[in-house]
């Protein structure tokens, strides 16, 4: 008889837990009758406050199109882990101040102190923590800091830039390495982190923002922190035609293993002669943009300190680094009337069955004054050339000025490995291996071995194939150039001093 008692008890408890965890349902908070826009974001807002503080997740479950406004003084919508809109549109005026409509930002706690910083250094380089006793147990998402500026400042602009790297840590143990070492005399690294769950896996699904076009201030999607394992899939953002710039869609800071999957950014906040970005992203590691389409007036991505990127079958304008990386791939994608940006990126950049059209695939930002070496892949890659872009590798230029880190004195140029390059172009224009836009400093470049490129079609006849560079520029090292036409015959082949 006891057991039995114990037993319906045990499963009164576990219907109990249940009925605490069922969804929060819209259609309980009258959504569709709020008598205005405002009211309807207040009750959304309180909808998914009472999901967090029960535990649960908030249904959407027939929702069809929601119309917010707004509120002065409003707060971002705070949300859980698990986020599914059900499809729902959300049409949203803003005339109050710029927000974000949605938000999970989870704190970082300091881990180190400055006495450890030696200790920490060795740490990061050979991914072992378990010196650290807090860290030896259990699994954590760090941010690592380096607190000496890796660029002092940017040239034409006030501020420099910090590195980072983002470091998952499960026993004491991390598979991951920063895109430099940190036992540099220069390194001053300090930690943050958090302890990461059991259930740490974080979704963004089936939604689409509609911004009004007569909004006078901006509404952000998303605002996404600290997380160890996110997925982002099949959201539409629409922006109208607008004066503002400035842009954010999704703000995505400090998150490990990320995939962006079926996004649609259609416009930005932006100018072509002023910033505004639909991905706006921070200390990323082991990112996935898998099916995205985004265009906008300034380019679609603005990045820091990434590692390990691949974007997948996907059409969009441009991708930057602006500093600090390592390792990026581009497969099945389609590029257009842009370029992509990188400064301080280490590692490769590759492209694997790509298009090109009126692009340049990799350009150097020279404002950061840092040059490292890093490889150029490309394979079975399509480039309508025209005759604003036909430049593989726009350098930018070689500033004289010393660069504020010795880990980016040397002033390099890639080695490139190209196997399939098809052309087409507008008669008399040809391939450019190397643009110079500004001065070239006197010093040799460093850095570059080898520029290959096998299978080379659609060069025109009676004239050489490519051309290095527009600029002479003398080589530290001799450099093998070889290039052949699809069947292997060579086309150009000799040893370089200089480009």
């Amino acid at each position: 008889m006891k057991r039995n008692l114990l037993l319906i008890a045990s499963l009164l408890l576990a219907l109990q837990g249940a009925a605490q965890r069922a969804p929060v349902s819209l259609l309980d908070y009258g959504l569709a009758t709020a008598l205005t826009d405002t009211a309807r974001f207040n009750l959304l807002r309180k909808a998914h406050l009472d999901a967090l503080d029960a535990g649960t997740t908030v249904s959407y479950s027939g929702m069809d199109t929601l119309r917010l406004a707004i509120p002065t003084g409003a707060e971002p919508i705070p949300i859980g882990q698990h986020n599914d809109f059900g499809n729902t549109v959300f049409v949203v005026r803003n005339n109050s101040a710029d927000l974000f409509l949605f938000q999970l930002a989870p704190t970082m706690e300091p881990l180190s102190t400055k006495a450890q910083c030696a200790a920490l250094c060795t740490a990061v380089d050979s991914g072992d923590f378990r010196a650290f006793p807090t860290l030896a147990n259990g699994r954590w998402l760090l941010q690592v800091v380096d607190s000496t500026l890796w660029v002092g400042q940017r040239i034409g602009h006030r501020y420099g830039h910090y590195r980072e790297e983002l470091m998952r840590v499960d026993g004491g143990l991390s598979p991951d390495r920063p895109a430099m070492p940190y036992g540099s005399t220069n390194s001053r690294p300090y930690l943050l982190g958090r302890s990461i769950g059991a259930d740490s896996t974080f979704l963004f699904a089936n939604i689409t923002l509609l911004r009004d076009s007569l909004s006078t201030f901006k509404t952000f999607l998303l605002n996404l922190e600290s997380q160890y394992s996110a997925t982002l899939s099949r959201i539409t953002v629409v922006t109208p035609r607008s004066d503002m710039t400035d842009d954010r869609i999704l703000r995505l800071y400090h998150c490990a293993s990320l995939t962006l999957d079926s996004v649609t950014l259609l416009g930005s906040y932006s100018r072509t002669n002023h910033s505004g970005y639909g991905l706006l992203m921070d200390n990323c590691r082991n990112t996935r943009v898998l099916h995205l389409h985004a265009r906008s007036p300034w380019g679609i991505f603005g990045t820091n300190n990434m590692h390990n990127t691949l974007l997948a079958y996907s059409d969009f304008d441009r991708f930057d680094i602006h500093c600090y990386g390592r390792d990026v791939t581009f497969r099945h994608c389609l590029q257009t009337d842009s370029y992509n940006q990188f400064s301080s990126v280490f590692g490769t950049i590759a492209f694997d069955s790509c298009t090109f059209y009126n692009f340049t695939p990799v350009l150097i930002e020279s404002s950061y004054n840092a040059y490292p070496h890093f490889v150029l892949l490309m394979h079975d890659c399509h480039w309508h050339l025209t005759r604003q872009n036909h430049t593989l590798i726009n350098a930018g230029h070689h500033d004289t000025l010393t660069p504020s880190r010795p880990e980016l004195k040397a002033k390099c140029l890639p080695d490139i490995f190209i196997d399939g390059l098809s052309l087409s172009s507008p008669w008399l224009v040809r391939p450019r291996l190397i643009h110079y836009g500004g001065p070239v400093s006197h010093h040799p470049v460093g850095g570059i071995s080898n520029a290959v490129i096998l299978r080379l079609a659609g060069a025109r006849r009676l004239l050489p194939p490519i051309t290095l560079s527009d600029k002479r520029v003398a080589l530290s090292h001799p450099v093998n150039l070889l290039v052949t036409n699809p069947a292997g015959k060579p086309l150009m082949t000799k040893t370089l001093t200089s480009f």
